[in-house]
């Protein structure tokens, strides 16, 4: 009797174990964080009655959740890959509707510029298309301004998305911590406590939402983090927190850190695709494509500012005067000073400028400078590539020496002294757009006319052409004037070389310098079908091979003083801008390097939203998979829940057949 009556009561209490399990299964059907639960039975021990072993029924030996960490690691790992496309994509989408969109002004306002100067060609002296000139280029620097303001915001709110992330881990580092806590103690008699694992779970999910997460199970059935690629983040119930600080030596460039409760901070992986999750690719994008956007649209301003001042210089205005600049000096202190940084753990104390020398070798990279034996490396961020920097003068004391690179720029030293391991960064065109602004304030003071030609003689037999490149000295003593030209003869010798002088009207020599202002006399040589020289404040380029009639038989070129209200010769040069390749080499125009930007940001908007697509699919398959394994199917569990009642009931029904037999034996012995 009392055998039969143990019998139904634990086959009543397992089916009520059972059942209860069956129902908080069906209960979080829609909790995509629950894995389903099941109730394991065994058969109680049995007691012996002879050469017969008699059952004595079952009971629940534990509950345990359907969980398979090899697909739930699967799933981490994609949740990360997926977060960072995805952030990357729409961050490469708002760059590119800037670019493409905003950005269109930039265009617009440089092709309507060199409309305006092509107008002034026809009547270089009318002050109403001189007016609109400066308007044009006051239309451009606002255009520039525009984007760089846009870029500049975009810094911004990637830092603050930054900021919130770091706060967002930590919160989560604590309340895994404390579930630790939680699940060791639950834990002690080898219990699962199986919903506080899917929080914790949840929580690690989360986390690899914003970085790349590893986990290791401890004895105690606590977990150990490590987030960016090995950085401790949770170990047992103590957490640590993660956080942003000024970048260094860029303020803008924030570093992301983990830090203890003592103090002591770790700084995180360099490598953005280590750090992963949206943190690892909001650095990857504010330190990548916005970053040399940025430098290119900068690069651009530096381009057409120098050119545009360039040309302003060779050429007078309606007042008789020297061209001033149109738009602010590239190489004003402001601008190179903003050029230099210097990192803040340095121990030496030299202060530095960076100066624009050549904007055709000039590139939109940035470059770290290293001071170390004595001398200056300088290493381009983006290639890789160094150089050992050579002081101009070596004579000049520390603390003032002259470096200039092969880069289009040079580093000037304004005070102090290096010391070794001393680091700095160099950007040449960083935000240079916010610069780009209109020096002029008089149409007056456009110059459309040219102070000095080349005219070639009627007498010259061949197509060599000699042009103007630089005007660097009007008031070199021997600079041309309306009383006195200058004539370049150049004389074929019977080797096939050439010697060249420049006469004035008296017959006297002009002093020769190379391209690089090296004196070469009164009269050189040279072989080839081309030329670069410099005399009188003026830097000439011969084109072609100008030989005579007879190596006796010079080829003559005037170069003669040709202001005059009606000169367009400045106004056609600067027209011609528009399509000569100033920059990288020649390779690219001023319209080109905007162009070149806009399509870079479009490529590489067209790519991330390929690899978010294909992360979200992975990511997307990797759940189906993990649901498969742990997720709830209701129609299972309805027929459980139909078994396990019915087990319920016939327990139930042995509980009560006992009592019925303990009853009747009860009235037989009355």
């Amino acid at each position: 009797m009392t055998d039969l009556l143990r019998l139904g009561v634990s086959g009543l209490l397992a089916s009520q174990q059972q059942l209860g399990t069956t129902g908080h299964n069906i209960a979080n059907v829609n909790n995509s964080d629950y894995s389903r639960q099941n109730v394991t039975q065994v058969t109680n021990l049995p007691f012996q009655s002879g050469n017969n072993f008699i059952g004595t029924g079952t009971q629940v030996s534990q509950i345990s959740r359907v969980f398979d960490e090899y697909r739930y690691n699967e799933v981490i790992y994609n949740q990360a890959l997926s977060s960072s496309a995805d952030t990357t994509a729409a961050k490469m989408q708002r760059l590119d509707e800037t670019m493409s969109i905003v950005g269109t002004g930039i265009t617009d306002s440089l092709n309507d510029l060199f409309s305006a100067v092509n107008s002034l060609v026809d009547v270089p002296g009318d002050i109403g298309l001189r007016d609109i000139m400066l308007a044009k280029a006051q239309s451009l620097s606002n255009n520039m301004s525009t984007v760089q303001s846009a870029l500049n915001t975009e810094y911004n709110s990637v830092n603050e998305e930054l900021e919130e992330i770091t706060k967002e881990i930590s919160a989560i580092a604590e309340k895994i911590a404390a579930l630790n806590g939680e699940i060791a103690t639950a834990s002690v008699n080898n219990g699962s406590p199986n919903d506080l694992l899917d929080s914790r779970d949840a929580l690690v999910k989360e986390l690899a939402q914003y970085t790349t997460v590893s986990s290791v199970t401890s004895n105690d059935n606590t977990l150990t983090i490590s987030i960016a690629g090995g950085q401790t983040l949770v170990t047992g119930t103590f957490a640590l927190s993660v956080g942003i600080t000024e970048g260094n030596p860029d303020p803008r460039q924030t570093e992301i850190h983990i830090k203890t409760p003592s103090g002591v901070e770790e700084a995180l992986t360099n490598s953005n695709s280590s750090i992963g999750g949206s943190l690892g690719a909001l650095l990857g994008y504010r330190d990548g494509i916005l970053v040399e956007t940025d430098n290119q649209l900068g690069q651009m301003s530096i381009v057409v500012a120098d050119a545009f001042n360039t040309a302003q210089s060779q050429g007078i205005d309606l007042n008789g005067l020297e061209g001033q600049n149109l738009f602010k000096d590239i190489n004003d202190l402001a601008s190179t000073q903003e050029r230099f940084l210097t990192n803040d753990n340095n121990t030496g104390t030299v202060t530095g400028v960076v100066e624009i020398t050549d904007t055709y070798t000039l590139t939109s990279d940035d470059y770290e400078l290293i001071y170390d034996g004595g001398n200056y490396t300088l290493v381009n961020e983006t290639s890789g590539e160094t150089q050992v920097l050579v002081a101009d003068d070596l004579a000049a004391p520390v603390g003032s020496r002259t470096y200039t690179t092969s880069d289009g720029f040079s580093f000037n030293e304004t005070g102090g002294v290096p010391q070794n391991g001393d680091r700095f960064v160099i950007q040449p065109t960083r935000s240079a757009s916010n610069n780009l602004t209109v020096h002029l304030t008089q149409a007056e003071q456009i110059a459309t006319s040219s102070i000095v030609e080349v005219y070639a003689s009627d007498d010259n037999v061949n197509s060599a052409n000699v042009s103007i490149t630089n005007v660097y000295d009007v008031n070199d003593t021997n600079f041309p004037t309306a009383d006195n030209k200058l004539t370049l003869e150049v004389y074929e010798s019977p080797v096939g070389t050439f010697n060249y002088s420049v006469v004035d009207d008296a017959g006297v020599a002009q002093n020769l310098f190379d391209s690089n202002g090296n004196a070469l006399g009164t009269s050189s040589t040279y072989t080839g079908d081309s030329l670069d020289f410099q005399v009188a404040g003026i830097q000439l380029s011969l084109d072609g091979t100008a030989t005579g009639e007879t190596v006796n038989a010079p080829e003559r070129y005037t170069i003669e003083y040709s202001v005059g209200s009606g000169n367009n010769q400045n106004i056609l040069s600067m027209a011609s801008l528009v399509d000569q390749k100033l920059s990288n080499d020649g390779r690219s125009t001023m319209n080109d390097l905007y162009e070149e930007a806009v399509t870079e940001v479009g490529s590489e908007t067209s790519i991330a939203n390929i690899e978010a697509n294909a992360a979200s699919t992975l990511f997307e398959q990797a759940e189906i998979r993990m649901s498969n394994t742990s997720g709830v199917n209701l129609d299972e569990e309805a027929s459980n829940l139909l078994r396990f009642q019915q087990a319920y009931s016939s327990s139930a029904r042995i509980i009560s057949t006992a009592n019925e037999i303990f009853q009747t034996l009860l009235q037989s012995v009355q």
